[in-house]
């Protein structure tokens, strides 16, 4: 899935410092719920060179929004997406330009089936889509610019949710039907947890927590239970060790 900032959308400038701060403040929080590890269908985001001596609002240059932020861990964050964030090797071959606004973007143009992660500089930049033309072409990019539009797009973008199913308690037990039910003996925070990073195996999902295995089932949607499973073929079993879980 491909991620890319929207480059057109830092060409525009909020009216006056203070909503430039709050905008990317927002932006930040986005991009980082994105490069989580939350979002499974993402791996990165990706990114041009941008400007960072033009303005963002009258008089007020982006990079100086840098100090505005009092946490260190805030500047840091703010300088790795302006600086760190890859640009895809084939972007010149693979986009056209997307046009928006009499502006022209090929970044934009390469994320055409993906999202764009926007600053909310316009009104239209506010919506859950961007409407431009790629050559000859009506497009529609999805786009993300606030949380909302995360929850939105939360399936597409490989976002889990843990619901525990009452049928499996703490401990195994048997049935009224004479079955072992597996037991789930996480607490919803480390399944949530582990869930965010299952690796998928023959269409389920699996992972290890302090030596015990456990599988994940989809009931709706994006939307898991899950329970341990110590009795899973070796086959699985070695696939699953293969990653380091105690990351």
């Amino acid at each position: 899935m491909i991620v890319a900032v929207n480059d057109l959308s830092f060409k525009r400038m909020y009216q006056s410092k203070e909503e430039a701060v709050d905008g990317i403040r927002q932006w930040m929080y986005v991009c980082k719920k994105i490069e989580s590890r939350e979002t499974t269908a993402v791996n990165e985001i990706y990114s041009v060179m941008l400007n960072t001596s033009a303005e963002i609002a009258p008089g007020y240059p982006l990079v100086n929004i840098v100090k505005e932020f009092s946490v260190k861990e805030e500047r840091s964050y703010f300088l790795h997406l302006l600086a760190n964030l890859p640009k895809p090797d084939d972007l010149e071959e693979k986009a056209e330009d997307f046009c928006f606004m009499e502006m022209k973007s090929t970044i934009c143009a390469y994320a055409k089936h993906g999202f764009l992660v926007s600053l909310d500089t316009t009104v239209l930049l506010r919506e859950c889509m961007i409407q431009g033309t790629i050559g000859e072409e009506d497009v529609s990019i999805r786009n993300i610019s606030m949380m909302d539009h995360i929850n939105l797009y939360s399936e597409e973008l490989g976002i889990r949710f843990y619901e525990p199913n009452l049928k499996h308690r703490k401990t195994s037990y048997i049935d009224s039907k004479g079955r072992n039910v597996n037991p789930m003996d996480l607490s919803n925070e480390e399944a949530q947890n582990l869930l965010n990073v299952a690796i998928e195996i023959d269409g389920s999902l699996y992972g290890k927590l302090h030596g015990n295995y456990y599988c994940f089932r989809q009931h709706h949607n994006n939307y898991y239970h899950g329970y341990q499973n110590n009795d899973l073929d070796a086959s699985i079993r070695c696939k699953i060790d293969e990653r380091n879980w105690e990351q």
